[in-house]
């Protein structure tokens, strides 16, 4: 997604989940139990933020709304795909599916990239 003048890639790992649980002040449990509203441009811009992170550990989020001004539903367009890649982050780094095995083995076929 262009973002910025720059073409950039949403990556959630612990860091960015970290910034983001930090910067909103949310847990886990409120941020996917109280849902989302595309209207809390805070917590909109947070999350974009938190998704960048890992290429530029120096960005803002005061610079990620003015790159989210530039163009006519960037925003929106940004938030959903933002929302999308932490919620499949979320789930990869903290599932415990398949992880049946003790020192963190996995079952026989699963959880194989």
């Amino acid at each position: 997604m262009k973002i910025g003048g720059k073409n950039r890639e949403f990556r959630y790992g612990v860091n960015g989940i970290r910034a983001l649980l930090r910067a909103t002040g949310k847990t886990p449990g409120e941020i996917f139990g109280g849902g989302f509203d595309p209207r809390d441009v805070e917590f909109g811009c947070t999350l974009v933020w938190a998704g960048l992170l890992w290429q530029d550990r120096n960005l803002t989020i005061d610079q990620v709304g003015d790159w989210l001004d530039e163009e006519e539903h960037l925003y929106v367009d940004a938030v959903k795909e933002a929302l999308a890649r932490f919620l499949d982050s979320f789930k990869r780094c903290f599932s415990t599916a398949g992880a049946g095995g003790k020192d963190g083995e996995d079952d026989e076929g699963e959880g194989k990239n």
